[in-house]
């Protein structure tokens, strides 16, 4: 039956509060630095405002009453959830950090450190190369949608945040991959535009298997408030269609930009003279 849900309220955990504050703290501090180095157009408004966008994001994905949502009433609530923690966010959180302004976010004494370590460095660029962001991209995101693992980070808190954070890791990686922004492991636009199809398909693999799938998950198919009249077939129908309309948004459109470099590079190279 339809019913009326409880009343939703903003959180104010401290965990999250604390790690978007670091997070501000760190990108200022950076940013003054490159602008001390006299390079403020390395640090510019325009990439402030993408990175506290990402920040914003996540911080409405998690202390919104979307989280309580997500938690107990709407799958649909949950997937949107998940797009803007592992796919919205990162992508601003990598558009601001484009360039070298990450390296000036870190302290001088760490990021010594961690260059005179050949493990850190080889970790570092194992990470960001495409064949294991796309495998780390999708270990996350079929799995956590795996009903025994779906119901687990609803039951356990431990488990809710480890789903969280590894989603947000998973898309920063598939970000810096697609947009090129660890220079080392960097491909070529084709190739990016080719990583980013990847990454779609697989995506509307997860979204086709909760879309022809009987409810999956208890907490939805058993939960006595109907928000909005939704049934639970219903709802998680259209979770997979906001997750398709999410990543066609974001992914198809990154992979045709990269196309249109792609051929507008090739006839550069090809035009006489």
């Amino acid at each position: 039956a339809v019913g009326v849900a409880p009343a939703y309220a903003w959180t104010a955990d401290p965990l999250v509060l604390g790690a978007l504050a670091a997070a501000a703290i760190a990108y200022a501090a950076g940013r003054r630095r490159l602008r001390r180095r006299g390079r403020p157009d390395l640090a510019g408004l325009p990439q402030a405002a993408a990175f506290a966008g990402g920040l914003l994001l996540i911080g409405l994905a998690l202390l919104s009453p979307l989280d309580e949502l997500g938690e107990g009433y709407l799958l649909t609530a949950h997937m949107i959830q998940h797009l803007a923690l592992g796919d919205l966010a990162p992508l601003l959180l990598v558009v601001g950090l484009m360039g070298p302004l990450a390296l000036f976010m870190v302290p001088r004494p760490a990021l010594r450190a961690a260059g005179r370590s050949p493990r850190a460095r080889a970790a570092l660029g194992g990470l960001t190369r495409p064949v294991t962001a796309l495998a780390i991209w999708v270990v996350v995101t079929a799995g956590w949608h795996v009903p025994a693992a779906y119901e687990l980070a609803l039951a356990h808190r431990w488990a809710h945040d480890l789903e969280h954070a590894t989603m947000l890791a998973a898309g920063l990686l598939v970000w810096v991959v697609i947009l090129g922004a660890a220079p080392r492991t960097a491909m070529s636009p084709g190739r990016r535009a080719a990583f980013a199809l990847a990454v779609f398909a697989a995506g509307m693999a997860v979204s086709l298997w909760l879309f022809l799938s009987a409810p999956l998950y208890d907490v939805y198919a058993e939960q006595p408030v109907r928000l909005l009249g939704l049934s639970p077939e219903t709802d998680q129908m259209r979770a997979a269609l906001v997750m398709s309309a999410e990543q066609m948004l974001t992914l198809l459109t990154a992979a045709a930009l990269l196309l249109w470099t792609h051929v507008e590079r090739m006839a550069e190279v090809r035009a006489p003279g």
